[in-house]
């Protein structure tokens, strides 16, 4: 389950299966070689690419792992504005709520907030994103061990406007899902149908928004410290 949508992924193949356990490991190493107790590790790319997959994948295998350390992940969607402060803002004439997952949508500061007082070690309580209510659920996530590595996942995480351009620098590492365009536009609009957009609106709203996103995100990629496959083309 992701942000309340299920994901099948019973039809991964042993090469992905294989990836994704390497790759969990490989950002396990990352927390051990940092030497300090509190570690963000980012996950940006595309919409569509499989970000919010691969985040709840590797919080899952840290389930199983023992780990000496503690794991969470949270989304950049949890910092959206609420929608009733979408709907009354406006830019260049259109509200807010019209280009919802635009840069400029969500609350940066309060992210911001929220990363360097996890870096200093205080408890923190994060939020989550409901792709049911289609709004923050501030209050959600409990943050107290001294050693977390905490996995934050968006698209616009190595933006560099805004006000992203002060979150790249506070990610000890940042991984970059490519993505394929047009197989991630049928993802994205298949996304939004399930969330109740009709098929019409979903694609005007990928056209509009998505789809833009996608391009000003792509060309954040060199910024990463490793571009991995996204799930459909490992193996």
């Amino acid at each position: 389950m992701v942000t309340e949508q299920a994901i099948d992924i019973s039809g991964f193949t042993r090469q992905q299966k294989d990836f994704y356990l390497n790759l969990f490991w490989e950002t396990a190493g990352i927390y051990t070689a940092a030497k300090k107790p509190r570690v963000i590790i980012g996950l940006a790319g595309p919409t569509g690419a499989g970000k919010s997959v691969v985040a709840i994948l590797f919080k899952e295998l840290a389930k199983q792992a023992r780990l000496p350390f503690a794991f969470e992940c949270i989304t950049i969607d949890a910092y959206h504005y609420p929608n009733s402060f979408l709907t009354s803002h406006f830019s260049a004439g259109v509200p807010l709520k019209q280009v919802k997952g635009r840069f400029d949508t969500y609350d940066v500061m309060a992210l911001l907030n929220d990363l360097k007082n996890f870096r200093a070690g205080e408890n923190v309580v994060l939020p989550t994103y409901s792709r049911k209510l289609h709004d923050p659920v501030p209050n959600s996530i409990r943050v107290e061990s001294p050693a977390t590595l905490l996995v934050v996942e968006g698209l616009w995480l190595l933006f560099e406007l805004g006000g992203w351009e002060h979150v790249g620098p506070l990610l000890d590492f940042c991984y970059f899902i490519e993505s394929d365009k047009e197989r991630t536009k049928q993802a994205v609009i298949k996304r939004h149908v399930a969330g109740g957009r009709n098929f019409e609106e979903a694609a005007r709203h990928y056209a509009e928004v998505d789809g833009r996103n996608s391009d000003l995100t792509l060309q954040t990629r060199h910024k990463a410290g490793k571009v991995i496959p996204p799930y459909y083309l490992v193996g």
